[in-house]
């Protein structure tokens, strides 16, 4: 018996999208001022953050070893009681590096690389979105998030769009790419001045957006204070800039699909923040009158101790239920035939899956994987046990999901 699935061909196309149910992810950037080797015992600081708002996708930069990861998942995310997080490998590099945490009841990490620069890496991690209907419908909602932390000080505003312009240049080519979430402390002072904002925004041909759309002279003024994400001091302790609150060097952008579930997940307007910011510290400290009541004083205190800088916060909805095509909409198919244990691809448009591929359980775990998939041909899947698996091609182009019983 042969049984027949029809499963979407994830391409960079706007495709339409049937929403039944959501799920809200909470998304935050974070310079952890060379965490852990100033002062590792700032874990209990960071906990006190973390533990308040429990992001699922928490990006940060500034992280000296794998020790460093380590100690956030165990002992900054994974707390009381608290088992679901779980960190993409630390990558060795220059200076300091990246790191990504997610929430793994709702999300899976699939993929990880690594963009290098003249100064520090540029880290991308691939998601997808654990749907409450995965296990029976064609489709789910994928991010390509990426992390940086650009040159810093005045003066080196050439160096900054070189590094943006390799990470844009590398965007270009992930030609599946869908959601896409760039965070990081990214050191520049204005937009006018600053050739790596509009490298940013429109570079290589990749379009992003400011989910705020606030560009201007943020340095020194107090027009941008709401936005401001560094310093949180005056005080020079832990190795940290002093100065009080008046630049926007940490920002997470987006792409355009965020903003009207293009590709099943939508910006949430309004929740972008500059975190434990409330526009009254204009070039003062975070803890300095008057007193910051935007969050609770347990986590003011903790920004103010853990870092030189202020995390970015923002909320991101996604459809957790029919978030593909309908069945006739789409001409790609996988072909499950039981009696062989085999699969077969089909496809009446012509699309191909170029280069290598392969197949993941639900998990993000590798099952197999095969060279490039011509049409007709059989993929021997018996190796592999019941249940739900995304197959993916090596470039990101073509991901399609099937169950095997």
């Amino acid at each position: 018996m042969r049984i027949v699935f029809h499963l979407t061909l994830t391409l960079a196309v706007v495709l339409p999208v049937r929403l039944q149910a959501t799920d809200t992810l909470k998304v935050m950037s974070y310079n952890l001022l060379n965490f852990p080797s100033t002062s590792p015992n700032r874990i209990d600081t960071l906990e006190i953050i973390l533990s308040y708002v429990k992001p699922d996708i928490l990006m940060v930069c500034e992280i000296t070893s794998a020790a460093g990861i380590d100690n956030i998942l165990m002992n900054a995310l994974n707390v009381g009681g608290e088992t679901a997080y779980e960190a993409a490998n630390f990558v060795v590099g220059p200076d300091t590096k990246n790191g990504l945490f997610y929430n793994s009841e709702k999300l899976v990490l699939v993929e990880q690389n690594t963009i290098t620069t003249a100064l520090r890496d540029i880290d991308e991690y691939v998601l997808y979105h654990i749907a409450d209907d995965i296990a029976t419908t064609s489709d789910t909602v994928f991010f390509y998030v990426y992390m940086c932390h650009l040159k810093a000080s005045t003066g080196f505003e050439a160096e900054r769009n070189l590094e943006a312009q390799t990470m844009k240049n590398y965007m270009a080519t992930r030609s599946n790419r869908e959601n896409i979430l760039i965070g990081g402390d990214f050191n520049m002072y204005s937009s006018s001045t600053e050739p790596a904002w509009n490298t940013i925004l429109t570079g290589a041909g990749v379009t992003i957006k400011d989910p705020i759309n606030s560009p201007g002279n943020w340095n020194s003024n107090a027009g941008f204070a709401p936005i401001h994400t560094q310093s949180t001091r005056l005080l020079d302790f832990d190795g940290g800039s002093t100065g009080g609150l008046d630049d926007r060097f940490d920002i997470i952008f987006m792409s355009p699909d965020l903003n009207d579930f293009g590709n099943g997940a939508k910006y949430i307007t309004g929740t972008y923040k500059a975190f434990g910011q409330d526009g009254l510290h204009f070039n003062k400290a975070l803890i300095d009158a008057p007193v910051n009541t935007s969050k609770p004083w347990s986590v003011i205190s903790a920004l103010y101790h853990m870092a030189d800088h202020l995390p970015v916060y923002m909320e991101i909805e996604v459809a957790t239920e029919n978030v593909g095509l309908d069945e006739s909409e789409t001409d790609t198919f996988l072909y499950y035939d039981k009696a062989s244990q085999s699969l077969y691809f089909r496809n009446s448009a012509g699309k191909m899956i170029s280069g290598k591929c392969a197949i993941y359980d639900l998990a993000g775990n590798l099952a197999l994987s095969f060279e490039s998939i011509e049409d007709g041909q059989a993929l021997d899947v018996s190796r592999l046990e019941s249940g739900v698996y995304i197959l993916r091609s090596e470039d990101g182009a073509v991901s399609l999901k099937f169950r095997k019983d």
